[in-house]
């Protein structure tokens, strides 16, 4: 080989080795830069390839030995965490839902986030007819917790509700999403780092609210309790929705709230109890951790699938008593097995509203 062209085959490879470099340099002055402070974090970065640049000398591919391989880097998938956060359906009702959304520290701020008209969980949602409660464009500014106390502070655009139930039901369903977290028992509301009276629709915001009169019927006095009913299925099946209704007195709360749910839900909503036709209660009792469900005679007609999506609610609505463990059936005071059913009765823990 003559020595002109070992002096060429050597200056083209060095600038090979320096238009790589530089290429390698210009991507990691980018990650580094001000909109990627942390070049370690991939979660926003999709696949990508390094590749080297490719010369196109034919001088310079008679010395290459080795082919060089491409390297795909796979970007690290975002890490989800499930949450319990509250929306409101086509209805007017605040609803719980079960979602996933990407974990990031300060979960309680991402997960009012999620609330918000817009936001990409609130537009999955809405496909099922679930929407944010807080509307477009409203901030979550600042976050405190003490001794159960949450302060939030909400962005301005927290005043846009249209009418006073949005402002009510945006209230219930901060407060009901944010209790979900085992440190805070109390919600009080900011706006713009100030604390108002009301919000601009009337409702008052000028106390700390409590876990209490999710779509309330009746009066927000004496003893109130929660029942659980099935909204009609669409596109989707049908989200079971809570109710709260009050009473002066109530002996035995877990058997008013059966009771409640097999009377049937209000007539002046579109909500259904999901109890079988002709099935009718004849009590309920507590013993032992165990809440005996006694059914009428009626209930030899029930089919396994009946039976499921009965047992499936009447569980959901007990499961707020913390000393009831377990859900059996009676009929007439004969189990299943004496009144003829062979079919399995054992305790079903729904997993409702889960999007």
């Amino acid at each position: 080989m003559s020595y002109k062209k070992i002096i060429s085959l050597i200056l083209i490879s060095c600038l090979a080795v320096s238009i790589t470099g530089c290429s390698t340099l210009d991507m990691m002055v980018g990650l580094k830069g001000e909109e990627n402070k942390d070049a370690t974090d991939l979660a926003d970065l999709s696949d990508f390839e390094i590749v080297d640049d490719s010369i196109g000398e034919e001088a310079l591919e008679e010395t290459q030995e080795e082919a060089v391989e491409t390297i795909t880097v796979n970007a690290e998938e975002k890490r989800m965490t499930d949450i319990l956060a509250y929306y409101e359906d086509e209805n007017g009702f605040v609803v719980p839902v079960h979602t996933s959304i990407p974990w990031e520290e300060g979960i309680a701020k991402a997960t009012l986030r999620s609330m918000v008209v817009g936001s990409e969980t609130e537009m999955k949602l809405a496909q099922s007819n679930l929407h944010g409660v807080l509307p477009e464009g409203t901030e979550i500014r600042g976050m405190s917790i003490k001794d159960g106390l949450c302060r939030v502070d909400l962005g301005k655009n927290v005043l846009n509700a249209k009418t006073y139930e949005q402002e009510e039901n945006m209230m219930s369903a901060l407060t009901y999403t944010l209790t979900e977290f085992p440190t805070i028992d109390k919600v009080e509301v900011l706006v713009e780092g100030q604390a108002l009276s009301s919000l601009s629709k009337g409702y008052a915001i000028d106390t700390a609210f409590e876990r209490k009169n999710i779509n309330l019927y009746g009066s927000a006095d004496g003893v109130n309790y929660t029942v659980y009913y099935k909204a009609p299925d669409t596109e989707v099946e049908g989200h079971y929705v809570p109710v709260t209704f009050s009473a002066a007195k109530v002996g035995n709360p877990a058997a008013a709230v059966v009771e409640k749910l097999f009377s049937g839900a209000p007539s002046d909503t579109v909500l259904s109890n999901n109890i079988p036709v002709n099935v009718n209660l004849r009590g309920l009792e507590v013993k032992g951790g165990t809440a005996v469900v006694n059914l009428g005679v009626e209930a030899v007609n029930l089919s396994e699938e009946e039976f499921e999506d009965m047992n499936a609610i009447v569980v959901l609505c007990l499961e707020q008593f913390e000393e009831i463990a377990d859900v059996e059936y009676n009929i007439e005071g004969l189990s299943f097995e004496e009144a003829g059913l062979d079919f399995e009765e054992d305790n079903i823990t729904p997993v409702f509203n889960q999007y």
